[in-house]
C-alpha cells in the first residue's frame, strides 16, 4: 500500500510537491511525528482563545495548530500507565488518539474547509467511547492494586482537562460551520448570547426525566432575577455545557432520593422527594442551586466526594449509606455519579467531570451536605459579556 503525502499549500496557487510513501514508512514516520509535537507541552486551550475564533476559518487555524499537539500528548499520557499495554481499552484508547493525530497531519488545508469538516466529524465520533474506556480501564488497574487513588485523580484530571478543550473547540468548530443559529440569531457555535439558564435547566431536569430510573422523583425548577427590572435571566454562555453539568447533579440528587426512599421503612422518612432547582442572577454572576432529600452524603465519605472513586455491584450490606461508593443500590449515590457502564468494576467519573467542565468554564460547583437530610449544589458562573462577535471572559486557563 502507498500513500500520497503532500505539503499543504499556503495559499491558492502555492506549488505543492508529493511524496509516496509505503505504509510501513508512513507509520514510522507518524511515530516520530508524535514524539516530536508531545514535547511541545500542550496545555488546555483556553476557553477564552475559543471563544474568540467566531468564524469557520478561524476555529479551523485554532484546531490545526492545537489538535496534534495534544492528542500526541495524550497518546504519551497514555503510556505512563504502568503496564498499559495489556490493558485493551487503554489500547483502544490509544488507537483512536493515534489515528486521529495521523488523520489531522494528513488532511488538506486550505480555503476549502470540507476535508478538515470531514475529519472533525469522523473523530467526534470515534472519540466518544474515550471516557467509557478509561472509566473501565483505570477501575481494572485500581481493583488489581497496580495504581493508587491519588495517581488515578491527578492522571485522569489531566488527561480530561486536556480532551475537555479539544472537544469544546471540535463542537465549536462544527456548530460555526454549519452556521448553527437559532429562531433569535443568538447562538454561534457553542455560544448562545441569550442563554436562558432556567430554561437550560428546566430542559436538563425533563432530559433525565425521561429516564426510566429517574422518573418517579419530581424536580421544581424556579428562575429568579435578582434585579430592579426584574428581566428574563439572560446571560452569554455555553448552554449544552451548562446541561451537562446541570443534568450530572440532577441525577445524583434523584438517584439519592431514590435510595433514601428505598430505607424509609427503617428511617421514617416523610419529607418532600422532590428535587429543587433555584436560578438566581444579578448583574454579575449567575448561581443555581440543586437541592434534594437523599440522606446527605456519609461524613466519612465527604472527603472522596470528589475522587474518581472504585465502585462495585457486587458488595451487599444494609449498612450502606448515601454516600457509600460501595453500596449495593442499583442506583448510585453522590459519591459514584457514573452509571451505565454495565461493568462489575467502575469508576465514578461523572461528578469529578463536572466539577472540572464547571472549572473549566470559570465557574465553581460546591456541595453542602446535611447528613441524614439531604445536599445543596450550588453552582456559580460569572456572565461572559459578547462584543463584537467575540467573548471577553474570565475563565481557567
Amino acid at each position: 500500500v502507498r500513500h500520497v503525502l503532500g505539503t499543504t499549500p499556503a495559499a491558492v496557487g502555492t506549488r505543492r510537491s508529493n511524496i509516496v510513501l509505503t505504509e510501513g514508512r508512513l507509520q514510522e514516520f507518524m511515530n516520530a511525528e508524535i514524539s516530536h509535537f508531545a514535547q511541545m507541552c500542550a496545555r488546555p486551550v483556553a476557553l477564552s482563545q475559543i471563544l474568540s475564533a467566531s468564524t469557520p476559518a478561524q476555529v479551523a487555524s485554532l484546531i490545526c495548530e492545537h489538535l496534534p499537539k495534544h492528542f500526541a500528548t495524550r497518546i504519551k499520557h497514555l503510556e505512563k500507565l504502568p503496564l498499559w499495554d495489556t490493558v485493551p481499552e487503554i489500547q483502544e484508547v490509544h488507537r483512536i488518539l493515534s489515528d486521529s493525530f495521523r488523520n489531522m497531519r494528513l488532511v488538506e488545508q486550505g480555503p476549502d474547509l470540507l476535508p478538515l469538516t470531514a475529519v472533525i466529524q469522523d473523530l467526534r465520533s470515534r472519540h466518544k467511547c474515550i471516557i467509557r474506556l478509561l472509566a473501565s480501564a483505570v477501575a481494572t488497574l485500581r481493583s488489581e492494586q497496580i495504581i493508587e487513588e491519588a495517581f488515578a485523580n491527578q492522571w485522569l484530571d489531566d488527561f480530561l482537562v486536556a480532551r475537555m478543550s479539544t472537544e469544546m473547540l471540535t463542537a465549536h468548530f462544527m456548530g460555526v460551520q454549519a452556521g448553527r443559529e437559532d429562531a433569535s440569531g443568538s447562538c454561534n457555535g457553542i455560544v448562545d448570547s441569550r442563554c436562558d439558564p432556567g430554561q437550560v435547566c428546566q430542559q436538563a431536569a425533563d432530559k433525565v426525566r425521561e429516564d426510566a430510573d429517574c422518573s418517579s422523583v419530581l424536580v421544581s425548577v424556579e428562575s429568579h432575577a435578582c434585579t430592579a427590572s426584574r428581566e428574563m435571566i439572560e446571560f452569554s454562555f455555553l448552554p449544552q455545557y451548562l446541561s451537562i453539568i446541570v443534568q450530572e447533579l440532577l441525577r445524583n440528587a434523584i438517584r439519592a432520593t431514590i435510595r433514601h426512599r428505598s430505607r424509609a421503612p427503617l428511617i421514617g422518612n416523610t419529607r418532600d422527594e422532590t428535587v429543587r432547582v433555584i436560578v438566581a442572577a444579578d448583574q454579575r454572576q449567575v448561581k443555581i442551586q440543586i437541592s434534594d432529600n437523599g440522606g446527605g452524603i456519609r461524613p466519612s465519605e465527604a472527603d472522596r466526594i470528589w475522587s474518581y472513586a472504585l465502585s462495585t455491584f457486587e458488595e451487599q450490606g444494609e449498612n450502606a449509606s448515601w454516600g457509600d461508593p460501595m453500596g449495593s443500590s442499583a442506583f448510585t449515590s453522590w459519591a459514584d455519579p457514573l452509571v451505565g457502564l454495565g461493568l462489575k468494576r467502575r469508576l465514578g467519573v461523572g461528578l469529578p467531570l463536572s466539577k472540572l467542565y464547571t472549572e473549566y468554564l470559570g465557574g465553581t460547583l460546591e456541595l453542602m451536605s446535611l447528613s441524614g437530610v439531604g445536599v445543596d449544589a450550588y453552582l456559580s458562573f460569572r456572565r461572559i459579556e459578547a462584543r463584537g462577535g467575540a467573548a471577553n471572559f474570565e475563565a481557567s486557563e
